[in-house]
Parts: C-alpha cells; sequence; structure tokens
C-alpha cells in the first residue's frame, strides 16, 4: 500500500485539475469490471474509483458533498470544446430559463384515472352479480379496453394508453424540423401526450427520432393531463452523450457526458399542462426521463432515442423482436403480443380475469374473478411492495420484480451507503416471457453535480398549490455507467407462468452518492416505465 501511495496522490492532484473543467465534461472513470460467479447466479461488478475526494455529505447540507460542483450560469460544453446549446435551464434571473414560454394550463372535464376506472368496474360487476343475479359483460369490456388500450371514446384523455405494456413499438414519435423562409434548416418540434396519476405516469411516447435534428436545437411540445392523484412538479431529465465521434456514427459514441432536470415546474390535479421544453441537437440526445418526485420512485416515464444501439440492436429492434412490429393491428397480433407479458404480473391476471369472466353466464363465477381481479389491482397501485407470489431475497439489499414490462421493488432507499466502496446486492426476478436487462448508471457521484434550480414555491397565485421547491431537482450532473450498458447483463425469460427465473447482481460502489438519487436501475432494451430508483 505505502508504494501506491504517491500514485494515488499524483492521481488526486491530476483529478482536482481536471475537475475544475466544468461547465466542460469532467472525468471519465472508465467502465466497471464484470464476472460471473462461478454457479452462474450473480454477476460481480466492481466500478471504477472517482477522482472526487471521500467523504460523506453532512445531514441536511448538500454543500458539504464533496461531489457537489458550484453553480455555473452558463451552458455545457463537450470534449471537443464545443458549446452545447440549451443546456442551461435555470438562471438567476429566469427559473425555468428551458420552458419557450408560459405552461399554459386548462382544467378538466374529467379526472377518474385508468386505475380509478378500474376499481369502479371490478365492483360494479360484483354489484350487479350479486342484486341482479346476471353478468355485465359491457362493463366487462370496459375494464378489459383499458388494460388493452383499445379506444375508449367515454374516456377521450387516456383512451389508447394500456394499462399492459406491450405497445412501445407504436409508441415511436419523430422530431419534425423546422426550416426558415431560405430553406435553412433552424429547429423541430415534437408533440407528447402524457397522463399522470398516482404512482404512474403513462405517455404516448416511449421511443424518440431526433435523426432530423442532429445538428440544430429542437423543442418538445408536452400535453400532461394530472390525473386523480397526479399533481406534481413536471420535472424532464434528459441524459446527453458527448460529441459524436464522427457525422455518420451511431448515437452514443462519444460515450457519457451531462444530464440536467429541464425544468421543475407544479402542476396541478385536474388541469391540462401545455408546455414547450427547449432541447440540445439531437446528435447529444441519449434518453429523456420524466420524474414525479412526489411518489417516487414508481411515478418515472422515459423516451429513448430510438437509433440508440445496445447490445448490437436498435432499441427499435429490441422491442419490435418482442411485441411485432405493429402489435394492435389485428386481434391475433394484440393476443400475441400479450402474451408475451407473464401470467404472474398483476396486471396480467386482472385481464385473464376479465377475459375468463367475459366467457362466463355464471354470475358466482363471475364474483370471484372480480375479488381475484381486486387482488391484483392493490398490487398494481403500488410497485414499492412485491406483488403476491412473489418473495424477497433475504440475502440481497433488494428485490426486483420485472413484471408487465415494469419493476416492482420491496425498498425505497439504500441509506447505508455514503462512503465509497459500499457493496450493493440486488436480487432480480424475471417474471415476463422475454429476456430483461439490467442497467444502473451513476447520477453524478462518481463524477460531480450541482444543483441550480430555485424554489418553485410561491410560483403558482393560489397559496395552497405549492410547488415541491427545489429540495428534489437535481440541476445537473455527469453520469457515467456502473452495471451493464456497454457490458450487458441481463435475466433470462420466466420458465413458465408459475416459475419466473432469478439472477443477482453484487456491485461495489467506489465512489459517494449523489445527495438525490442514490440507484437509478432500469432496462435498458425495454425502458419506458421499467425503471426502479433507490434514495
Amino acid at each position: 500500500m505505502r508504494a501506491q501511495t504517491p500514485i494515488l496522490a499524483t492521481l488526486f492532484l491530476s483529478a482536482n485539475i481536471l475537475l475544475a473543467q466544468h461547465p466542460h465534461p469532467q472525468p471519465k472513470v472508465g467502465l466497471s469490471t464484470q464476472t460471473l460467479s462461478p454457479d452462474g447466479m450473480t454477476t460481480i461488478v466492481v466500478t471504477k474509483p472517482s477522482p472526487m475526494p471521500s467523504a460523506p455529505c453532512a445531514p441536511d447540507s448538500e454543500f458539504s458533498c464533496k461531489n457537489f460542483l458550484q453553480t455555473v450560469n452558463s451552458n455545457l460544453f463537450d470534449s471537443k470544446g464545443n458549446e452545447i446549446p440549451n443546456t442551461n435551464p435555470s438562471t438567476p434571473t429566469v427559473p425555468y430559463n428551458l420552458m419557450d414560454g408560459p405552461d399554459v394550463v386548462t382544467p378538466l372535464a374529467n379526472i377518474a384515472s385508468p386505475q380509478d376506472d378500474l376499481l369502479a368496474s371490478f365492483n360494479s360487476v360484483i354489484a350487479t352479480a350479486q342484486n341482479q343475479q346476471i353478468v355485465d359483460h359491457k362493463t366487462i369490456q370496459f375494464a378489459l379496453d383499458i388494460l388493452e388500450g383499445n379506444p375508449i371514446p367515454s374516456r377521450p384523455i387516456y383512451s389508447g394508453l394500456p394499462v399492459l405494456h406491450y405497445v412501445q413499438t407504436e409508441k415511436v414519435n419523430v422530431v419534425t424540423p423546422i426550416f426558415d423562409a431560405n430553406g435553412v434548416k433552424v429547429g423541430g418540434n415534437v408533440n407528447v401526450h402524457q397522463i399522470w396519476y398516482d404512482q404512474h405516469i403513462e405517455s404516448d411516447t416511449a421511443l424518440l427520432d431526433v435523426s432530423q435534428v442532429k445538428d440544430v436545437p429542437w423543442e418538445i411540445t408536452y400535453t400532461v393531463d394530472v390525473l386523480h392523484q397526479g399533481a406534481d412538479d413536471f420535472a424532464a431529465l434528459v441524459m446527453l452523450f458527448d460529441a459524436p465521434t464522427s457525422p455518420t456514427a451511431p448515437p452514443g459514441s462519444g460515450g457519457p457526458n451531462a444530464s440536467m432536470d429541464l425544468t421543475f415546474f407544479p402542476m396541478q390535479e385536474g388541469t391540462r399542462n401545455v408546455m414547450k421544453i427547449k432541447m440540445a441537437p439531437g446528435n447529444y440526445f441519449n434518453r429523456q426521463c420524466h420524474w414525479g418526485w412526489r411518489k417516487h420512485p414508481p411515478r418515472v416515464q422515459v423516451m429513448e432515442n430510438v437509433n440508440k444501439i445496445y447490445a448490437g440492436k436498435t432499441l427499435y429492434q429490441w422491442e419490435s423482436g418482442v411485441f411485432g412490429v405493429n402489435p394492435r393491428s389485428s386481434r391475433q397480433s394484440q393476443l400475441a403480443a400479450i402474451a408475451m407479458i407473464g401470467a404472474m404480473a398483476p396486471e396480467k391476471i386482472m385481464w385473464q380475469d376479465m377475459m375468463d369472466a367475459q366467457q362466463s353466464s355464471d354470475p358466482k363465477q363471475v364474483i370471484q374473478l372480480m375479488k381475484d381481479a381486486l387482488l391484483s389491482w392493490s398490487d398494481y397501485i403500488d410497485r414499492t411492495r412485491l406483488p403476491r407470489g412473489f418473495k424477497a431475497d433475504p440475502n440481497t439489499d433488494v428485490t426486483l420484480v420485472y413484471a408487465n414490462n415494469t419493476i416492482y421493488g420491496n425498498a425505497v432507499d439504500f441509506n447505508k451507503w455514503t462512503l465509497r466502496p459500499q457493496v450493493y446486492n440486488v436480487s432480480l426476478i424475471n417474471a415476463d416471457n422475454f429476456r430483461h436487462d439490467y442497467l444502473q448508471p451513476d447520477f453524478g457521484g462518481s463524477r460531480g453535480w450541482e444543483n441550480q434550480f430555485q424554489s418553485t414555491r410561491g410560483q403558482l397565485p393560489n397559496p395552497d398549490a405549492l410547488g415541491a421547491g427545489c429540495e428534489f431537482t437535481f440541476g445537473r450532473f455527469y453520469w457515467t455507467f456502473n452495471a451493464g450498458g456497454p457490458q450487458p447483463l441481463w435475466v433470462e425469460k420466466a420458465v413458465d407462468d408459475k416459475t419466473p427465473t432469478q439472477h443477482n447482481v453484487s456491485i461495489t460502489l467506489n465512489s459517494e452518492p449523489n445527495a438525490r438519487v442514490r440507484l437509478y436501475q432500469f432496462d435498458p432494451a425495454h425502458h419506458d416505465v421499467a425503471v426502479y430508483t433507490l434514495h
């Protein structure tokens, strides 16, 4: 160890010089090592040491964190020295610097959510069967339409957004370029619709094509409908790649760069919010996360770069290889896509109960099916506990269950990680009928982070409708990979309807955590809502 001391001292001195680069890219720490245990059941990951000094954050004082970067009122830069437009999200004079114009807010006539309507449907079918001794097939079909995402004229706000997550290939959106009077490309726009309710964010866009705006800034026009129990601060977090290695290189060739919350704007229940968010040129676009911090980790949804290559395939190829190109083009295609969702998923259990009830004329049988569906509805509304049929692994810190192309977990924090090194053990259980992958990036703990945002309190005229302030926004940070990503890590598909597969991951974390989020975990091949974050 003594022989290594001069080398370590030199590294730290060099690191301190390099760390002064912000808002130019912070030094990259290199890829983790990943090895498989002799029994093949555990992937052992060791991250590269952070160049940041090692020290825990003082309680309630983010400024004491050694990986906290002082705020710089500037855009970011890539490693080639180019300034990246639209990367300064908040300034001392313009708190919402990347919002193009005000948030246009209008009231919603009906704020019932899919969650509300499913509960009401199950209870209504039971009441009809008990009181009238008949089976209400119309209401059963209504519940099926909610689960499958079929058109529902009476529910235009969420019609077409299924509770079953099998239509990702239909949720591809393209940024349309905008040209000036001389035919010069000057920008672009894409329209994105989301619904927020209870623990859920559902979006019409899971995969985004930015190939026509690679060299110009562009905008996203969001229409966000805040349904029952959906009030929150709208936080859209973009993760940026560094400059591409060449004009023809695929997205991500330059490696990780920075990430930031583009805004942090309060939204109230029962409102439609239309806002325009200014984006950096498409060459830098990796993915965009949408956070609902008041109910987190479950309330999150992600748009990925559709042309990004992961493990030899584009993300569109990963999705279409499982669910088909157009899952709702025919009933046969729809049923085949839904069959890829595992039978143990709460959403799939509700669907199967409705399918069986739709074929039944026996009120007593239908009552039992509805009661079973209600048990799974209870699981569906809370992703912070494991659904029935699953048991937590007592030998790991957290158990994560892949089901319905999303992730359920049995914990919401990992508080024992304050100093390096810290070992994190996670059990991954796959109940779906296709391979699920695992990726765990570092959110600035290793390369540094800053909190630019001012408080959102008092931004609204109604004193009772206050934002959550800036307690949870990231501001900006420099991300990298911990586990997965360039070195794919996955869990094979379920063995059968009652037998999920399991793989464990042990990660030695050689940095201190970001003070806001310790562990972001997701499926890089099927992202959308397959996310689970620990604080």
